[in-house]
């Protein structure tokens, strides 16, 4: 599975999806994904709440989201409507199976260290559903 095109840095220092997207784009998709269609002005509306910034600005960044596939964007008379073309999930899979994937191909060993020792230091209780995923796939005979 690939990222959407146009999504390729990766900045572990950020937080949520602002480590793959730029801020105002993870902000602009979280709203996006809690509605079923928004204009650039309702998002504008949303999003000058906390910050303060141009109208043109959410504008050329929701056309870039669509550049990206992000968004699905059409003309209902004078009027863009824009709408998620993948859920937060998707996405959110999409971006762990990526970054992931790039971590096993070069450093595997480290990386499966590290899930382990956090999991058992954090959660215990992903340490548990880790450990009942793999039992799940030795008895499907996948791993």
């Amino acid at each position: 599975m690939i990222l959407p095109k146009g999504i390729s840095d990766f900045k572990p220092h950020k937080m949520g999806f602002k480590k793959v997207l730029g801020d105002l784009e993870a902000d602009v998709m979280k709203i996006v994904w809690n509605s079923d269609e928004v204009t650039v002005r309702n998002v504008y509306e949303k999003l000058r709440l906390e910050k303060d910034l141009a109208y043109t600005t959410v504008m050329t960044i929701m056309s870039r989201l669509a550049d990206k596939q992000l968004l699905k964007k059409q003309s209902r008379g004078n009027v863009f409507i824009y709408s998620s073309a993948i859920s937060e999930e998707e996405f959110a899979s999409q971006v762990a199976s990526e970054v992931l994937d790039g971590l096993l191909e070069d450093f595997a060993e480290p990386a499966i260290s590290h899930i382990v020792d956090t999991l058992s230091s954090k959660d215990e209780n992903k340490l548990s559903r880790l450990e009942q995923l793999i039992k799940e796939r030795r008895k499907k005979g996948e791993g």
